[in-house]
């Protein structure tokens, strides 16, 4: 029961505290990705470690589970003790309410953003030209340069002809950085973050997890363009772009956070190639996101021997 209990306790640090101190990775020293990363895992480990801690709880014969941690023959296994029994059916019950209310409303959030987005591409289709060199751009007829990305299966970016009268590291820029959106799977962690939102604001992470990744997948993929483009072009394609055409499930360019996002513009890359980058940046984000996990679990045994060698046993 010990592991069971430390799983909970982690997912209820996380959820509390943890915007306190992921907000201090939105931040012009922290690349961006590592910061998404951070928001985005740490989102999944509150929710993993809840669900797992109430697995754990039901299982019938748990104690040799807490033998992971060296707990297996700790007091609060003996099931001798009234408040275990508490204990066990109240964390079930939280937690089984939580998470039916939290995959009542993802999956909603997904068929309404996957009815929009059908509804949108079918018109896009319809007024736009595809791109002869590239499935997934479509050009739409307006003067106003204006670039999204959708995201899904179907998905793709669309842009307006006036994207294309553009100079040319401007276009570029524009255009990698909603190619960074769709490959960097950015549309799937703001549905996320927009549904756990929804469904269970009473959580400080969940409720502050919105705006948060909304401007880091942003800064996360200007990065992207200012590696391939470099940050005049970005810097261009910031000013020039506009999103009155964006529908609400887009990721546009020009639509969150502009003039942070022109301060923070990161410099060159370095000498690193782009795959060591990323395995850097995902080791970091990794190790951030699940060191409050080790410690809470370190906390909860140390609590728990302590308890133990009080009462006697």
């Amino acid at each position: 029961m010990t592991l069971a209990l430390g799983l909970l306790a982690a997912a209820a640090l996380i959820g509390i505290l943890g915007p306190v101190y992921l907000r201090a990775t939105i931040s012009p020293r922290v690349h961006p990705g590592v910061a998404l990363s951070c928001w985005a895992v740490s989102v999944v480990l509150v929710i993993g470690c809840a669900v797992t801690g109430a697995v754990l709880l039901a299982l019938p014969e748990n104690a040799a589970v807490d033998g992971l941690i060296g707990m297996t023959a700790a007091c609060v296994n003996s099931g001798e003790h009234v408040w275990e029994t508490v204990v066990r059916l109240g964390g079930i019950a939280v937690v089984t309410v939580g998470m039916g209310r939290l995959l009542y409303v993802v999956s909603g959030r997904h068929r309404e953003g996957a009815a929009q987005q059908a509804e949108h591409l079918s018109t896009v289709r319809m007024l736009a030209e595809p791109d002869p060199g590239e499935s997934s751009l479509w050009w739409l007829p307006a003067a106003r340069p204006v670039a999204y990305s959708l995201g899904g299966r179907r998905g793709g970016i669309v842009a307006t002809t006036g994207v294309a009268g553009l100079e040319s590291t401007a276009r570029a820029a524009m255009l990698a950085h909603e190619r960074a959106h769709l490959r960097g799977g950015h549309h799937r962690l703001v549905l996320l973050a927009d549904a756990v939102s929804r469904a269970l604001p009473i959580v400080p992470l969940f409720r502050s997890a919105p705006p948060a990744i909304r401007v880091l997948v942003e800064l996360a993929a200007d990065a992207t363009a200012v590696r391939q483009c470099g940050r005049a072009g970005v810097r261009a394609a910031l000013r020039s772009a506009g999103s009155a055409l964006a529908p609400a499930e887009s990721l546009a360019m020009s639509r969150d956070a502009v003039e942070l996002r022109l301060r923070w513009l990161p410099a060159a890359p370095g000498e690193l190639s782009g795959a060591l980058r990323h395995r850097a940046r995902c080791g970091v984000a990794a190790v951030l996101a699940v060191f409050p996990v080790v410690v809470t679990l370190a906390g909860i045994a140390g609590l728990v021997t302590l308890m133990c060698l009080t009462i006697g046993r």
